[in-house]
Formats: structure tokens, C-alpha cells, sequence
């Protein structure tokens, strides 16, 4: 399961903006993604999210915002939802990560989100932290 053997996954919305705000791990996930052959799927529902939320919780200017988002879109495969999930009763605006997910085929959910770790896998998707996805990754680069 190394970095360069195409592992399909999904990025929740807390981890492109841990990654920007806090970086440490998240921003080490997402230099990943970027120089890696792991594919990433983001969904435009995931994409007005980021634009949402680092507009009104971080203050960002749409210019800022706009830089952001061409920057995940070079390493990230933009894709439509096939079907909408309603599976996250706690929170269920996580469920189009879910969506995302389950429409890319993806190996892999990382997400800092308690609604969704809880989970800890969906139909075939194992879903992990940061911090253990990163761990992964190394291990099996080595």
C-alpha cells in the first residue's frame, strides 16, 4: 500500500484546512497527494465547503480562496456524486464525503471528523486520521 501504488482516496474538508491553517500533518498529507501517485477524488459539494467555510470562519478573500482551490485541483480528480448517502445522523453534511467516496471507488476516507471516525470503515472504505494515514503511508514507504 505505498504512496506510489495508486491508492484511491478522499480528503475530508477538515484536512485541506488543518493542512493551510495548522499544517504539521495534514499539510505533510497533502505534499503527499501532490508528488505521490495516490489519486484523489473531492467533490464540488466538498469544494463549496472549503470555499464556505475558509470565507466565513478564516476570513479568506475569494482571491485567496481561488489560489487555494487551483492548488488542491491540480492533484485532486473533481467527480459528481452517483448517489446521495444518508447514513451520518450526527452531523449529516459529512454525508457527501461519503458520497464522494463511495462514487471514486476509494480505498481510503481521511478525516479528523469524530461523526465519520466513528464509522471506521463504509461498505469497502476504511476511514482514518490524519495522523494514522500519514503513519501508513511511511510505513509502507519504507
Amino acid at each position: 500500500m505505498k504512496a506510489g501504488n495508486g491508492l484511491r482516496i478522499v480528503l475530508d474538508t477538515n484536512v485541506y484546512i488543518s493542512a493551510t491553517i495548522l499544517g504539521r500533518v495534514c499539510e505533510e498529507i497533502i505534499q503527499t497527494c501532490r508528488f505521490s501517485n495516490l489519486k484523489v477524488f473531492i467533490s464540488q459539494d466538498i469544494i463549496g465547503e472549503l470555499k464556505e467555510k475558509l470565507f466565513q470562519k478564516f476570513l479568506w478573500q475569494d482571491e485567496q480562496i481561488n489560489v487555494f482551490l487551483e492548488s488542491i485541483l491540480e492533484f485532486c480528480e473533481v467527480v459528481k456524486a452517483d448517489e446521495e448517502i444518508h447514513y451520518i445522523k450526527d452531523d449529516p453534511d459529512d454525508d457527501k464525503i461519503l458520497e464522494c467516496a463511495v462514487t471514486s471507488k476509494c480505498d481510503f476516507m481521511v478525516s479528523g471528523d469524530k461523526h465519520i471516525l466513528k464509522l471506521k470503515s463504509y461498505k469497502s472504505i476504511r476511514i482514518v486520521n490524519p495522523p494514522d494515514f500519514l503513519l501508513m503511508l511511511r510505513d509502507e514507504g519504507s
